[in-house]
């Protein structure tokens, strides 16, 4: 698994989520309640956010914690920065 994987999985869960929680059935598709009854698919309730910490954690990035979140953001940052000025400089 990838990271880009790993994000694109996190934000699905987000969007898809219902008060912190979404349906999954056993090969970790999220469904909506009436994809699932309209299938006829067993699926089991997950709290977002502790699904998405799992995921992140085993890719070794603790992503509950507030301070590797701040300093996460400031590297993005710093990075797009430095990218933007050495678009010029090409």
């Amino acid at each position: 698994m990838n990271w880009n994987t790993v994000i694109d999985k996190a934000l699905e869960v987000l969007r898809n989520s219902d008060r912190g929680y979404v349906l999954m059935d056993m090969y970790n598709n999220i469904l909506t309640p009436e994809e699932a009854a309209f299938r006829k698919i067993s699926v089991t309730p997950y709290n977002a956010l502790s699904f998405i910490q799992t995921q992140f954690s085993a890719m070794g990035l603790d992503i509950s914690d507030k301070n590797v979140r701040i300093k996460l953001i400031a590297l993005l940052e710093e990075f797009d920065r430095l990218q933007r000025e050495n678009r010029g400089k090409v």
